[in-house]
């Protein structure tokens, strides 16, 4: 994923906000500008890790409402999406009169976004039948037409470019994601309803994607087992046949029926 030196740039201004403020304890105000200038740092190198632990002791130890948008962002580059949108709300909820409100909201619904995209579960495949209980090994002179066949190569390639289009569509939604976190940073007026809109769109087709994968997979398999157990040859030939017993197996030889 694309990383935005903006955001990191936007991070680092807090910093004389954070120092600015009378504090309370002195002892804990210099501790908590360690923390947020060692994270700062941590930040700028693309560890978000120790970003974010160092962010979080900071706000531990001062209770600044500002660095709440640091552990929100820095949660964002590490994908954590509940723990981004909880520290961007209650960013929003401490200060009321932020500059870029309407910024982190823009965010917010975004983030929303991913998180509903990542509950889905697509349907699971049909388990296929018990296996027949006598097993019959014939050498056919003549090969029959055989339809479940034709539908399992059929649906197992449907099921593989639909496997793919989620890829392809996965890939092009994250991408689209990170620009328009990074178009939002950029502007007071954060993403607009089309840009959220479009991102919605994005995230439907890559779950339509899997549901389809997950249905042509559970059809790809039962077209096996059909083929396996109905489409026999109808021509009389010649073979082994192997019979299972009690205390063992029965070989001979005979016709198929």
């Amino acid at each position: 994923m694309r990383r935005s030196y903006a955001a990191a740039f936007f991070v680092a201004t807090l910093c004389p906000l954070v120092a600015s403020a009378q504090p309370a304890d002195p002892t804990r105000d210099g501790e908590a500008r360690l923390h947020f200038s060692t994270g700062r740092d941590a930040f700028s190198r693309g560890d978000f890790a120790t970003a974010v632990t160092e962010f979080e002791r900071a706000y531990s130890l001062s209770r600044r409402a500002q660095l709440l948008y640091n552990i929100g962002t820095t949660y964002e580059r590490l994908h954590r999406w509940e723990e981004a949108r909880s520290a961007l709300q209650r960013y929003l909820d401490a200060v009321t009169d932020a500059p870029d409100r309407a910024e982190v909201e823009g965010r917010v619904r975004i983030i929303d976004v991913e998180i509903q995209h990542q509950s889905y579960e697509p349907p699971a495949a049909a388990p296929p039948p018990p296996p027949p209980q006598i097993v019959m090994v014939d050498r056919p002179v003549v090969q029959a037409f055989r339809p479940w066949q034709i539908t399992f190569w059929v649906a197992g390639g449907m099921a593989v470019v639909s496997g793919g289009l989620a890829l392809g569509i996965g890939l092009l939604a994250d991408d689209r994601y990170n620009t328009l976190a990074n178009t939002c940073g950029q502007t007071q007026s954060g993403c607009n309803e089309a840009d959220i809109s479009d991102m919605r769109l994005r995230q439907g087709f890559v779950n339509a994607s899997i549901a389809a994968a997950g249905s042509f997979a559970a059809l790809t398999v039962t077209a096996f087992v059909c083929d396996r157990l109905l489409d026999r040859p109808t021509t009389p030939s010649q073979g082994p046949m192997v019979t299972p017993t009690a205390g063992g197996a029965v070989i001979g030889w005979g016709g198929t029926l």
